[in-house]
């Protein structure tokens, strides 16, 4: 840019220095904030469970993923050994934060011996969740209820091959949703609240089915774990399971950002599930939009 003087000359040219110092400093912020998340999903990756080999193999399947997808080529990455489809060319790496969390996180938090047979996972997503599990715990079963229909074949192709899986194209609420939310661009990215779409532009609204009971559906009204990602309506969800036996809930609870007090989730899980231990939290603070956290009730067996 050049800049006319009073005498009507211009100004020597001065070189660029990148904005503002305020600019400078926020686009150092998310470099640095970027570059942090890949580097704990990294290390959340090589501390997993996974063999090493695997752990290693990743690397050159993300490579030939994301090149046959700049080809124009079907989004699928090979984890843990099987074909998972996605839409975000964010998943390959959000994939590696997944064997950490329900290795260890998860599974690493029941009693010694408590056999995990029966899962409810509420915003199941792409399948990550669900996958990730069969592969630690072979022998579980899993209803997984996701009702954003963008998804939906991508959540049917990663868990078709998966027996015991069990897809519910459902939305959880005690008031029966009748739409939600998604990023116009990743449609993998959704909420019920308008408000807790992480998009740049305006959410865009899609029809779903809602329902109130999930047991009306699954048929169980017992589960060793429910899992809940709901992405701000968790306390909704969890109102819907009134009357049901819950051995240990992982809930990602949403942050300052939400839309209830966690008082009032933790009181609801006392009153309908019983009295509980907190068996595992993640870090917290003003800039967490979710904090999983996973409780274990007093009635689960020993």
């Amino acid at each position: 840019m050049t800049a006319v003087s009073k005498g009507g000359g211009s100004a020597p040219r001065v070189p660029a220095q990148g904005g503002s110092p305020e600019g400078r400093t926020e686009g150092n912020r998310r470099t640095s904030d970027t570059n942090l998340r890949l580097w704990h999903r990294n290390r959340a990756w090589w501390g997993s469970g996974v063999g090493f080999g695997a752990k290693l193999r990743y690397y050159g399947d993300m490579t030939a993923s994301y090149v046959r997808a700049v080809r124009g080529r079907p989004r699928i990455v090979r984890y843990l050994d099987r074909p998972f489809a996605y839409d975000t060319m964010t998943t390959p790496l959000a994939l590696q934060s997944c064997p950490r969390e329900v290795g260890t996180d998860v599974l690493g938090n029941l009693r010694p011996g408590f056999r995990l047979r029966s899962v409810l996972d509420v915003g199941g997503h792409l399948g990550q969740f669900a996958v990730t599990l069969r592969h630690f715990a072979p022998g579980a079963e899993i209803d997984v209820f996701e009702p954003n229909g963008r998804i939906l074949p991508h959540l049917e192709a990663n868990t078709t091959a998966l027996r015991g899986v069990r897809i519910w194209p459902y939305a959880l609420g005690a008031h029966g949703a009748e739409e939600m939310f998604v990023d116009p661009d990743r449609s993998s990215t959704g909420s019920l609240i308008a408000g807790l779409v992480d998009c740049p532009g305006t959410p865009r609204r899609i029809p779903v089915r809602g329902i109130g009971d999930p047991s009306s559906v699954t048929g169980r009204q017992e589960y060793d774990l429910v899992r809940v990602a709901a992405a701000g309506a968790e306390l909704d969800v969890l109102k819907c399971m009134a009357g049901m036996t819950v051995h240990y809930l992982y809930v990602e609870l949403a942050g300052p950002r939400g839309i209830f007090p966690h008082s009032e989730l933790l009181v609801l899980v006392r009153r309908q599930f019983g009295d509980f231990r907190i068996v595992f939290q993640g870090a917290a603070d003003r800039l967490t939009p979710y904090v999983p956290l996973m409780l274990e009730f007093a009635g689960t067996p020993r």
